[in-house]
């Protein structure tokens, strides 16, 4: 066996990882294995864990090409996994990444999204919200109030952004998805 086969077992072993895991995990090319046990190492993914990142990659890979080496090469995932963050701050910062990378089209729409919610301009008392991975064409609006006039302030700002067009926007770009 060859080295980085060897540890690959070892990991596997010390994650009780199924052997069917393991399997789909050393079908790859060797520089591919040796990249992704060096960042599941260094998160220290488990089954299922490692088997969200098995697909993730090899749908990058299908659909742009190149190796996963190449990808998990990327800034945007160098830059969480040499952070000094936590261990779970480091997953989620990679798993973000790779989302990014493998949704780019709704990715930027998130974005899109956030910078339209952002330039309403409505203030710490009132959040605009949509639904996590845009499932549902839904704007959530929270208004924080603490007497009746602050209350009819907010309604009024909000009031003033639906007449404006500019809340519009956030409707238009969720009928995107």
């Amino acid at each position: 066996m060859s080295a980085i086969a060897d540890q690959l077992v070892a990991y596997a072993r010390e994650k009780r990882l199924s052997a069917q895991t393991l399997r789909r995990w050393q079908s790859w090319a060797a520089e591919d294995q040796t990249a992704l046990l060096a960042v599941a190492k260094g998160l220290q993914l488990n089954e299922n864990q490692l088997r969200d990142f098995l697909d993730w990659l090899e749908e990058i890979v299908a659909r742009e090409g190149g190796a996963t080496r190449d990808v998990l090469m990327r800034a945007e995932l160098r830059r969480p996994l040499e952070s000094k963050l936590s261990r779970n701050d480091k997953l989620r910062g990679v798993k973000d990444a790779l989302r990014k990378i493998r949704y780019p089209r709704l990715s930027q729409l998130e974005d899109d999204l956030r910078a339209a919610i952002k330039a309403l301009d409505l203030g710490e008392r009132v959040r605009v919200s949509f639904p996590p991975t845009l499932e549902g064409n839904e704007v959530m609006v929270e208004v924080k109030a603490c007497s009746v006039q602050e209350l009819h302030a907010r309604l009024v700002q909000i009031q003033q952004k639906l007449a404006d067009g500019s809340l519009q926007r956030v409707f238009t770009l969720l009928d995107e998805v």
